[in-house]
Parts: C-alpha cells; structure tokens; sequence
C-alpha cells in the first residue's frame, strides 16, 4: 500500500509557486492494531502474549527514562529524558513551578531507512481547506439550520470561521435564489469555530437563502467559501 499525498501552497513563504507535501494518514495503529500484524506476518504466539510483551516493555522504557537513560528501542525509536523552562543563572534549581521534565524522541535509524528506501508514494487530487459551516442557529426563533429572523441574533457554529473583517469581499453572506448577496454588517463574535452576528434587516420574508463564509484561510492569497447545505427561510 502506497503513501497518499497532495500538495497544497507553502502559505510560509511569498513564493505562489512553492507547494508543500502533506501525507494522508490511512488510519492510526494502536497496540492491538500491532499485535494483529504480528500474527498476520507469521508469529506463533497469541495475541494476549504480545501485548503483554508490548506492555512490559513500555513499562520498562518508563522506568530507564526515569533513571536518565537514553533509550534505543531497536532502532525503532531513541528516548531521552528532556527538561524545560528557563533557569536564571548558574545558580538556579529546578523549580516545579518554573520547569518540567519531559521526553524527547526522535525516529531510530533502523526505521527511518527502511521507510526512506523502501517507501512508495501516490499523489492525491489536493482538497483545499474552506470555511467549513455546520449549523446555523437563530436565537430569536430557537430553530437550527431552519430558518433565519431578518435583524435577528444569528450564530454559525463550524471550523476554519474566522475572517478578515477588513477585506470587502471577505464575511458572511446570505445569498438568494436568484444568486444576490447580502453582506453580513454587524459582527459580534468573530472566531474559527463560531460566528455570532445581527443576520440582515433586508432579508425578503419567505425567500429561502443560504449562507456563505467567505475567507483566506491561514493568511493565503485565494478567497474560498464555505456554504451551509441546509436552506435558510426568512420569517417575521
């Protein structure tokens, strides 16, 4: 099975056309995701024999590291005990308050050059992150995803909200049958995950709308927008 990827714009530089790799995940793989592995690739003991080994030996990683060891787990991975937080001068001391002990790891070299030798990659058609708008509620109505009281207090729960209010054509819109926008004016909670605001006073009574987030996500050049599926009907 190949390593699914896109590429999408590398928003840290100014270059339009530096694009970065990003990896799709197929799945995350917990102990017994490994231990089913295991048995698939031919092992001879049960399952409940080798999570108790995957066990114990996460256990006694724990107790190495607690000792200050740096730990090579095969060549899987290195542990190494870490601590954080400033120290204020040759003479400080730790200082819960001020300082933590952590673990730092980095992948071993067994591991990484088996997957940089041997690794086979597929290229993936790139989905572009957008205003992402899960519900709308109407305080005024008590209605959700419904319909929408013109000059009511309107609020979208969702993901990627957040836009620049200083742009124009940046915002919340509600958009007609017939393709007219009305720009949202009055914003008062502007955040990734809700938006909360006066819907317009001029929204035509019986007209169904929907409502649109348009916005640059993470600083990019491109205005994407995100609609909600669900029809918004203004009622009195």
């Amino acid at each position: 099975m190949p390593i699914n990827y896109a590429l999408f714009e590398n928003n840290l530089t100014s270059d339009p056309d530096d694009y970065a790799a990003h990896v799709e995940i197929t799945a995350s793989a917990d102990m017994q995701t490994i231990a089913n592995r295991m048995i698939e690739q031919g092992s001879t003991v049960t399952s409940a024999d080798i999570l108790a080994v995957l066990e114990d030996t996460i256990k006694t990683c724990e107790a190495l590291l607690l000792e200050g060891y740096n730990v090579n787990l095969g060549g899987l991975v290195r542990l190494h005990p870490t601590i954080k937080g400033k120290f204020d001068g040759p003479d400080d001391k730790f200082d819960k308050s001020r300082h933590r002990v952590d673990v730092g790891a980095s992948p071993g070299t067994r591991v990484r050059d088996k997957v940089r030798n041997d690794a086979k990659v597929r290229k993936d058609e790139a989905i572009k992150p957008t205003p992402d708008l899960i519900t709308f509620h109407d305080t005024v109505n008590g209605t959700s995803n419904h319909d929408v009281k013109p000059g009511g207090i309107g609020a979208i729960i969702g993901h990627r909200l957040k836009y620049d209010e200083a742009q124009a054509d940046e915002g919340i819109f509600f958009v007609s049958a017939a393709g007219a926008d009305t720009k949202v004016v009055i914003v008062q909670r502007n955040m990734p995950a809700e938006l909360v605001f006066i819907s317009p006073q001029s929204l035509t009574i019986a007209e169904t709308y929907h409502v649109e987030v348009r916005a640059r996500i993470q600083g990019g050049t491109e205005l994407r927008t995100g609609r909600l599926d669900a029809g918004l009907v203004a009622t009195p």
